[in-house]
């Protein structure tokens, strides 16, 4: 309901902007891939890599595209996320170039907030109880990282565009007892559409 609320709020705020003139509200929505491996080191050797997570699901979100020059925009996004046993919030700021017209190419930080993280917390507790290091998994796995978003997007029509993303993991999200010793790199692609209003 939480999630509800903000995506409605962030709505309006929106749909007010876009009455102001190069600002453009719209909804966007589509297939998103979220991909976790784990890496066990020892001394920064790499001792094992998991394929921990690879699911699919979807994102369904709102967006504001601001006009800074015609070649320069700046999209701000606020969109929900699942796959399988997974959800966050995702709020990617991207910068986009319009390298010809109607294709941009997309770059900016991503700001994700996990509110389920049931299948990377069942491999972290399996990790953890080989090793003997048993804890609690709510403890050691944060809720907010920041991520690098990459991508291009193609408007067909003024209303109607495409776009593509892969995020990279800048933080990572275990902070438990093998702290330097095991990582998390959570990895996302989206891909989908925006109708804009």
């Amino acid at each position: 309901m939480k999630k509800l609320h903000v995506l409605l709020i962030c709505a309006f705020l929106g749909w007010q902007l876009g009455n102001a003139q190069g600002v453009n509200f719209g909804i966007t929505g589509g297939l998103l891939n979220t991909d976790a491996n784990i890496d066990i080191s020892v001394f920064n050797f790499s001792l094992a890599e998991l394929d921990a997570v690879n699911n699919t699901g979807f994102y369904i979100g709102v967006l504001v595209d601001i006009e800074a020059t015609p070649n320069f925009h700046i999209q701000p996004e606020v969109t929900y996320g699942s796959a399988e046993d997974l959800s966050f919030v995702y709020v990617p700021i991207m910068m986009k170039y319009y390298v010809i017209p109607k294709l941009n190419l997309q770059l900016g930080p991503q700001f994700n907030f996990s509110s389920d993280l049931g299948d990377i917390k069942q491999a972290i507790q399996d990790i953890e109880g080989a090793i003997g290091t048993n804890g609690d998994v709510d403890d050691v796995l944060k809720s907010t990282a920041i991520d690098l978003g990459f991508g291009a997007g193609f408007d067909f029509t003024k209303k109607l565009r495409a776009q593509a993303r892969y995020a990279i993991p800048l933080t990572d999200i275990y902070d438990g007892p093998l702290g330097g010793s095991l990582d998390i790199k959570n990895s996302t692609f989206q891909i989908g559409i925006a109708y804009m209003f």
